[in-house]
């Protein structure tokens, strides 16, 4: 991995505000506090056994990501999703820590760009 990576998409968040005018920075602060809800999702159904329940959240997961244009996180996800679909969790905290790093990284960039 390089130092040149992105973990947000600044053009597609310029799009967004763009688009979202001032609903925009709720945006981003339903996107901050419904990711810590699907990282608790995933912690739990990782401690469950869960394979499905743990795909499910980093399903969910990936798509907000995208949405926002938090690249890097949305990758992490997509391997979670990956990997459970068939029932495989033997990365699965691996994976849950590979994510909630790239989240804190996230939250710093996003709290910075709603100047917070």
């Amino acid at each position: 991995m390089t130092d040149n990576v992105t973990h947000v998409d600044l053009n597609a968040l310029a799009e967004l505000k763009e688009v979202m005018e001032e609903e925009f920075t709720i945006l981003l602060e339903t996107y901050l506090n419904d990711s810590l809800d699907r990282i608790e999702q995933l912690k739990s159904a990782y401690a469950a056994g869960d394979a499905d329940a743990f795909s499910r959240a980093a399903h969910s997961f990936k798509g907000s990501s995208n949405n926002l244009g938090v690249v890097l996180l949305a990758q992490y996800c997509q391997e979670a999703e990956t990997q459970s679909k068939g029932g495989d969790l033997s990365q699965g905290q691996q994976l849950i820590e590979k994510i909630e790093n790239e989240f804190e990284i996230v939250t710093q960039q996003l709290q910075a760009h709603l100047g917070l």
